[in-house]
């Protein structure tokens, strides 16, 4: 039997995305978001959500990102019941940087802090979409930096959906939470701050095949 609406209070937002082949293959990029209902208004609408998400999120992603990145969906599940299932809605645009981009593997790196200490409330993200422009050697600089730094600031940032529902980022401890028991018992935090790292950092999975 489904949670109550009231009951629905974290949430999972998976964005999936790729990186357009550039002489070897396509590449994933994969970004993973939880969030908490701070703000009871409507009913849940998971299309509503991811709306509101795409224009708090990927909006700045895309004006930072390049071309070769494009958005393909989000899928949305509540985590207080591990019965419900994902709910795919496609997300449209490519990055706007329309410039040599870096390798699949090289990533934009994001701390998420929150006020407690220990591992369990530390997150981060690896953004994909790099571009040789936006960096000076090693580091992002001048209008590459100020854009990226909007991504950093909506990773930290509420949104409203259409239904008036308040979403506040949070970092989900997989380690401390029981997702067993329905509703689960979930340890979280919510994120205080966001620190972008200004060396492009890594993101092996990412790496496409060996092209010789």
């Amino acid at each position: 039997m489904p949670l109550p609406d009231a009951q629905q209070r974290y949430f999972e937002i998976v964005l999936k995305g790729t990186q357009a082949a550039a002489g070897s293959g396509v590449a994933p990029a994969i970004n993973v978001f939880n969030y908490y209902r701070v703000t009871v208004a409507a009913a849940i609408n998971k299309a509503q959500i991811s709306a509101a998400f795409a224009a708090t999120v990927v909006t700045p992603l895309l004006a930072a990102a390049n071309a070769r990145y494009s958005p393909n969906l989000t899928l949305i599940r509540n985590l207080d019941d591990k019965t419900d299932l994902p709910v795919s809605t496609a997300v449209a645009g490519a990055g706007a940087i329309a410039t040599d981009s870096e390798p699949s593997d090289d990533a934009v790196y994001i701390l998420l802090r929150s006020s407690l200490r220990g591992k369990s409330y530390r997150g981060g993200k690896h953004f994909a979409g790099t571009s040789e422009v936006d960096t000076t050697g090693d580091v992002l600089t001048g209008a590459g930096l100020t854009r990226w730094q909007a991504v950093r600031d909506a990773c930290k940032a509420n949104f409203t959906d259409a239904g008036g529902n308040v979403w506040a980022p949070v970092i989900v401890s997989r380690k401390l939470s029981n997702f067993v028991p329905v509703p689960a018992v979930i340890v979280s935090a919510f994120v205080s701050d966001a620190l972008l790292d200004l060396n492009i950092g890594t993101m092996r999975r990412r790496r496409t095949k060996t092209v010789r």
